[in-house]
């Protein structure tokens, strides 16, 4: 008996068949080891909040996003980190969307949040306009017009792995107009068979993401920063403030920055 066979009775005794890389199906030829949350700033949607607890928890200074029940507003980021379980390498040959019910519901009214920023992400990067007709995946760049196809067309690509490498790739999605619930199915090919796999939310739940109501006038109420107005001291530390949707709305009319309510 050689010290290889030792080694692959020892893998054998410890690892359950189906976890061995020569004897993992295509089904599960793919871990899903990360699906993370990286939206730092941008817009967002309170929903419930009545006794407007909400804003005693912006100026609190503490972390809020876990505070409440929030949707991402017009844009959500996350990061997903697959690996390869197989002996053979896996190509990602598509990621498409499917919709709840087959299509995106109306934007929800609530509380609004702005809470402006950018920031720079180095890894591959799709993105995806939710509520379009055939929602597909794009190359993604930061501030640029939307890209390529990804997957398809005459440029198309594929995301390989392979045995126990990790790949990350940023799933940025848009939606102008639909509050719309989602999973990706991620299709690939493993040797000769093809296979899918669900990717959901952590908890198995759907993503989110909703687009804005026509008028910040028709949102219960607006959260937004106070290094977005004119604050009467440049001194004074920064702060939340709170108002209606209506009076948000008629404050903002122009584009240039209004003075900061006086409470």
């Amino acid at each position: 008996m050689t010290f290889q066979d030792v080694l692959t009775g020892a893998v054998k005794a410890i690892l359950p068949l189906d976890r061995l890389p020569d004897r993992i199906s295509p089904q599960n030829a793919i871990d899903v080891v990360e699906v993370k949350d990286v939206k730092e700033n941008g817009t967002y949607l309170v929903r419930g909040d009545a006794g407007r607890h909400f804003t005693t928890v912006l100026n609190s200074g503490a972390p809020w996003r876990h505070k409440a029940d929030i949707i991402d507003v017009n844009d959500a980021e996350w990061m997903v980190t697959l690996q390869g379980r197989a002996a053979q390498q896996v190509r990602i040959t598509d990621i498409v969307p499917e919709l709840e019910g087959g299509k995106c519901a109306p934007p929800p009214g609530g509380d609004l949040v702005l809470a402006p920023g950018q920031g720079v992400t180095d890894v591959i990067a799709l993105e995806v306009a939710i509520d379009s007709p055939q929602p597909r995946m794009t190359s993604y760049s930061k501030g640029s017009k939307a890209g390529a196809p990804y997957f398809t067309g005459p440029g198309a690509k594929q995301i390989t792995l392979n045995q126990n490498e990790s790949e990350a790739f940023l799933l940025h999605a848009t939606s102008a107009r639909g509050h719309c619930r989602w999973r990706y199915r991620v299709h690939y090919q493993i040797g000769g068979s093809t296979a899918q796999m669900t990717l959901s939310r952590p908890g198995g739940k759907p993503f989110e993401l909703t687009g804005e109501l026509p008028g910040t006038g028709r949102y219960r109420s607006v959260h937004f920063p106070s290094f977005t107005c004119t604050r009467p001291d440049p001194a004074a530390p920064a702060k939340w403030f709170t108002r209606t949707g209506a009076e948000y709305a008629r404050a903002h009319r122009g584009k240039a920055p209004v003075p900061c309510p006086k409470s």
